[in-house]
């Protein structure tokens, strides 16, 4: 048993374990989150998450440190600038996160799990390249994470968190890698593992992809196929895809509509819509919203948005005492209304909510009229780019890698056919 216990494959299994331990914890931890944030705060306040990720910095630091200086008697400077530019690194992204300092959490499970994925990895791969496959196998675990968060009620899939997961495995590895440098590996570079990087940036894009693509619209067609996704449906919407459209005459605004269905919704519903505007005309636009979201219902959510803008706008302009502030107030007002009225003009005045000329002159005769004009109004799209434009790229990316990998094989064979006909 003891001879077994040290054995290359005991110790194997023992590390890939462990990365499997510090993946499920992560994990687990998705449904509890909220729960732990929530006492952590009522007891001790957000703050202490990010100190808490802070000190763990500063602990791991000192004790690399002092492995390096005591254990393996390494005294190059350039370990040491490097292992100082990472901490500093990591020091410096957790403190903008201070607004949100349970986030800073990312970099603690990222680093370890980086931890736990070199040492597995060790197993397999001695060359440099094993830096990238930790990085990607971590940035991979971190999407899933993601996913995980989305399925789970009271949590959402965020593409900066896919980052911050991403970015926090990317400066451990770094920190391995220039700062530690292990005489285990070599700089050498293998075809294999080359292949191995491939596969997995090639999963990373993928999955990635799917995940911007999993929009609304196409959660309720899966669910219709499977029902028993049908829970999916009440999660937060994972991404939308805005579309920008750009008018000579208000400058460009987003919608999560394209503009025919904007301009069929319009006249085919006008009444049904008009009334509904009408009837919540005096509510909050936060009451609005819950009844009335951006996912079931864009026409009417976009219509009241655009227009709780356009009047917002208007009576910060009236009461603006620099010139330059009324100006950009009454633009704003003026461009919003241009919207309203090329777009949502059948509801609008059906609605009743229509500007007449003497308000439209009030503001008119103090602006720019041909000043171009972009929209803040975005409703939560998570990415500025369509889907077509997403696949593109990520296609364009796969057909690098596999141009390379072909490209690389065919040279190392060459080489190799070479070498056989000297001898």
């Amino acid at each position: 048993m003891k001879e077994f216990l040290q054995t290359r494959k005991f110790k194997l299994w023992v590390a890939w374990l462990f990365v499997f331990l510090c993946a499920l914890a992560i994990f687990l931890v998705v449904p509890l989150a909220r729960r732990i944030q929530t006492f952590v705060s009522d007891h001790w306040g957000r703050a202490l998450f990010g100190y808490a990720v802070l000190l763990a910095v500063g602990v791991a630091f000192i004790l690399i440190l002092y492995l390096l200086i005591f254990r393996f008697k390494i005294r190059s400077p350039s370990n040491f600038l490097w292992l100082a530019a990472v901490t500093v690194l990591y020091v410096y992204f957790i403190l903008k996160l201070w607004s949100v300092p349970e986030e800073a959490v990312h970099f603690l499970e990222y680093g370890l799990l980086g931890f736990f994925l070199f040492r597995a990895l060790k197993f397999h791969f001695h060359e440099k390249c094993i830096y990238f496959i930790a990085f990607l196998s971590g940035s991979l675990v971190g999407i899933f994470d993601e996913i995980l968060q989305w399925m789970v009620p009271l949590r959402y899939w965020d593409i900066r968190d896919v980052g911050l997961n991403a970015l926090s495995s990317a400066l451990f590895q770094i920190a391995l890698w220039k700062g530690i440098k292990p005489k285990t590996i070599s700089p050498k570079i293998r075809i294999k593992s080359i292949k191995v990087i491939s596969i997995l940036f090639g999963i990373n894009l993928i999955l990635l992809g799917l995940c911007l693509s999993n929009t609304p619209q196409r959660v309720a067609s899966y669910s219709k196929i499977c029902a028993s996704l049908s829970f999916l449906k009440k999660e937060e919407v994972m991404n939308r895809f805005r579309h920008k459209i750009k008018d000579s005459d208000i400058g460009q605004f987003y919608s999560l509509l394209k503009v025919e269905e904007l301009r069929r919704q319009d006249k085919e519903k006008t009444m049904v819509n008009a009334i509904i505007i009408k009837e919540w005309k005096d509510k909050k636009f936060k009451e609005f919203r819950r009844h009335y979201s951006s996912l079931d219902h864009p026409f009417l959510y976009e219509l009241r948005a655009h227009l709780e803008l356009r009047n917002r706008s208007m009576a910060k302009g009236q009461i603006a005492t620099s010139i330059k502030d009324k100006k950009n107030y009454f633009l704003a007002a003026y461009k919003e209304n241009l919207i309203l009225e090329k777009y949502f003009g059948h509801t609008l005045k059906k609605a009743s909510g229509r500007w007449n000329k003497r308000q439209l002159l009030q503001i008119s005769s103090l602006i720019d009229k041909n000043q171009p004009y972009s929209s803040p109004m975005s409703f939560g799209a998570t990415i500025p780019f369509s889907e077509f434009t997403v696949w593109i790229t990520i296609a364009a990316f796969l057909m690098i890698i596999i141009a390379l990998n072909i490209l690389l094989t065919k040279r190392v064979n060459f080489n190799y056919s070479l070498l056989k006909r000297r001898k």
